[in-house]
């Protein structure tokens, strides 16, 4: 019998799939952008038909009450994050609001032929540069903008950043197997103790400059919590984090792949995170045929087990899905100017040498509590040292220029770590486990500190701005400028994708 599609994953693949679609037919030529249409059409449907069949929950008054405020709580949440111009926004959406401008308001592909003299493009000689960033969680949006207006595509990006959050909140439920509000909260306000690390290295909150921003007690390290997430790099974290759910409900391979190259065009350095997650995912996989060979040697284990794993990963929607999506999102995203720099070796300063002790107390304040926590409701449970290990490597390495790789690759491992601490309070409450329980929420309690000051920095910026007059919202910076800058652009004298896949911009 024909398998038929959960509308959750129909929903939920669209959801990823859709920016590379628009991607491919605003960006490349037409007899690119055709067939790949075409192949990522059918893997789409393949994956949607061979995804896990997920609980359901009955739809009964109670339920659809409860799922109603969820997504009121989860709407109320973007709205104050800055997206979609409503409220005050922090600094970095001054930037994020040019490139949607841009996006909008510039015929694709976006190419600028007017380098700055003095800028890293301009330095470089470069003659055009086109847009090279992570732009796909505003591309759907930015289509709404250029057919109904500016405006509209802000109210469209809101839109996008609830149904991508309501996607994850769902597949909270889904594994818990009830329709609960109480761990929307737990998801909104989790975060390290990054009150306690300020008490720890003796600064002082009231002239530290982490008032407005917590988290950066710890520069160069940092792991930011959901809110902090939401507020400053939304268009990395929501399709970071609703991929990174739907890699983790998998029950095999068979769109593992799939699933990691839809993450690359909106979140290129938790697609690294992810990857990595992926990688665990598909080699921890238990296979009835290893049964059979239980009493061989190991030779004939091995054997069996990567014959295993090739055969469940090695799907349609893997290879031409997956092949396609991530080899053309990678060629884009590789001609970025800032990506070269490896390493950081441009980031100088005492406060951003590595150091040892400062990386062990960060580790202990930031993830170190909750794992000790957990650690009784998990010891069985592979995953759970596997993202102790993720989080423990990742702050060390620095790519581009500044410390978003600790920030941004660590996402998903995050969002996980914020699921195992979910389903620990739910199971420690159930067994009335109070210590765990009560243990858990004094930790998160403390840690809601930095979520909340993320809120109350938007609420007193937001009526301090209305009632002296001025924009709420952050200005835009000079789109020239942007373009013509290392971090959002790239040569397309001497780019292999915009040489041979981008089409000529329309006059």
């Amino acid at each position: 019998m024909k398998k038929k599609a959960d509308i959750f994953w129909i929903i939920a693949y669209g959801y990823i799939l859709l920016p590379f679609l628009i991607f491919a037919v605003g960006w490349m030529k037409w007899y690119i952008s055709l067939p790949t249409v075409a192949v990522s059409g059918i893997c789409f449907y393949k994956a949607c038909s061979e995804s896990p069949r997920l609980w359901r929950p009955e739809w009964n008054r109670d339920n659809v009450i409860k799922m109603l405020f969820a997504v009121g709580i989860i709407a109320v949440w973007v709205y104050y994050s800055g997206i979609g111009k409503f409220v005050f926004q922090v600094p970095d959406h001054s930037v994020r609001n040019s490139i949607f401008n841009i996006m909008v308001e510039s015929r694709w592909p976006v190419i600028n032929h007017e380098i700055l003299q003095g800028s890293p493009l301009g330095k470089q000689g470069a003659s055009a540069a086109g847009l090279v960033y992570y732009i796909g969680f505003w591309l759907p949006s930015a289509l709404v903008g250029k057919v109904l207006g500016l405006r509209a595509g802000y109210y469209a990006q809101a839109v996008w950043a609830v149904l991508g959050i309501v996607l994850v909140y769902y597949l909270i439920c889904v594994l818990l197997k009830r329709v609960a509000v109480w761990p929307l909260f737990i998801f909104v306000f989790f975060s390290g103790l990054d009150i306690l690390g300020i008490f720890l290295t003796a600064q002082d909150p009231a002239t530290f400059e982490c008032k407005w921003h917590l988290e950066w007690w710890g520069t160069p390290y940092q792991y930011s919590s959901m809110t902090t997430q939401l507020f400053w790099v939304f268009n990395q974290s929501i399709p970071a984090w609703v991929c990174t759910m739907m890699a983790y409900m998998q029950k095999n391979n068979r769109n593992i792949v799939f699933i990691l190259a839809c993450s690359m065009l909106c979140s290129t350095f938790p697609f690294v995170g992810l990857l990595l997650l992926a990688l665990f995912f598909c080699l921890s996989r238990k296979y009835d045929e290893m049964e059979a060979v239980r009493t061989a040697g190991t030779r004939e284990k091995i054997r069996v087990y990567i014959s295993c794993i090739i055969k469940d990963t090695c799907t349609l929607q893997n290879v031409a899905g997956g092949g396609l999506i991530g080899i053309t999102s990678f060629l884009y995203l590789t001609c970025n100017y800032s990506g070269a720099y490896i390493m950081g070796e441009n980031i100088k300063g005492p406060e951003f040498d590595n150091s040892l002790a400062k990386l062990i107390l960060f580790l202990i304040v930031e993830i170190g509590v909750y794992v000790a926590l957990i650690y009784k409701y998990n010891k069985e449970n592979k995953m759970f040292y596997f993202i102790v290990l993720c989080l423990s490597i990742i702050p060390p390495v620095k790519v581009g220029y500044s410390t978003d790789f600790c920030m941004r690759a660590s996402i998903p491992a995050l969002l996980l770590l914020t699921v195992l601490v979910i389903k620990t309070l739910a199971e420690s409450w159930e067994k009335r486990d109070y210590r765990v329980f009560a243990g858990l929420i004094l930790v998160l309690v403390l840690g809601s500190a930095t979520p909340a000051l993320e809120f109350r920095r938007t609420f007193g910026e937001t009526f301090r701005r209305i009632k002296e007059g001025e924009i709420v919202y952050e200005e835009d910076s000079d789109p020239i400028k942007l373009l013509s800058g290392g971090n959002f652009s790239g040569s397309v004298d001497d780019s292999f994708f915009f040489q041979h896949f981008v089409k000529e911009p329309a006059p």
